[in-house]
C-alpha cells in the first residue's frame, strides 16, 4: 500500500472557524454601537421634550407676569395650557426693604403634553430695589409628569429670563 502524507488536511475547518469568529466579533461590535446610539438618541429626544416643557413654562410665566403687573397683588389662579389653579404657592413680602432682593415669589407647576406627561416647575421672583423693578423667571421642564419624582429616566432642562 502506498500512503501519501497530506499536510493541508483540516485547514478548511480551521479557516472556517477563524472566519466565523471574526464575523461574529464584528457583528457583536456593531450591535453594541447600535444599542448605544439608540440609547443616546432616545436620551436626546427626552431632553428635547424637557426643553419644550421649560419653554412653554416660560411663556406661561411671562403671560402671568404681564397680567399681574401690580407689585404686592397675588393672583390666585391662571389659565395656561387649558389648566386652572396652577399657583402652587406665592407670597408678597409685607413691605419692600432696602436690603431685600426679592419682594415677591410665585411658584407654579404646569402639566403639558397630550396626557399631561410633561411638567414645568416655574418660579417668578419680582423685586423692587429703590426705583428699579426687576423680574426673574426660571422654568425647569421635565420629561415626566409633575407628580412623578422617582422616575430614574427623568430629564430636566432649565431656562431663565431676567428683565
Amino acid at each position: 500500500m502506498n500512503f501519501k502524507y497530506q499536510k493541508d488536511k483540516g485547514f478548511v475547518a480551521l479557516f472556517t472557524v477563524l472566519l466565523v469568529s471574526v464575523i461574529l466579533a464584528m457583528a457583536v461590535g456593531i450591535a453594541s454601537i447600535s444599542l448605544k446610539e439608540i440609547v443616546l438618541s432616545s436620551s436626546a429626544s427626552e431632553g428635547n421634550k424637557a426643553f419644550y416643557a421649560a419653554d412653554s413654562g416660560i411663556e406661561c410665566a411671562l403671560y402671568f407676569d404681564k397680567i399681574n403687573l401690580v407689585p404686592g397683588t397675588l393672583l390666585q389662579s391662571l389659565v395656561c395650557n387649558g389648566n386652572n389653579y396652577i399657583l402652587v404657592d406665592g407670597f408678597p413680602d409685607p413691605g419692600p426693604t432696602s436690603n431685600s432682593l426679592t419682594d415677591e415669589v410665585y411658584n407654579f407647576a404646569i402639566p403639558f403634553g397630550a396626557n399631561d406627561e410633561l411638567c414645568a416647575d416655574i418660579q417668578v421672583e419680582r423685586a423692587i430695589i429703590g426705583e428699579v423693578f426687576s423680574t426673574r423667571i426660571e422654568s425647569k421642564g421635565s420629561n415626566v409628569a409633575c407628580d412623578d419624582d422617582s422616575n430614574p429616566k427623568k430629564v430636566e432642562r432649565s431656562i431663565r429670563v431676567t428683565y
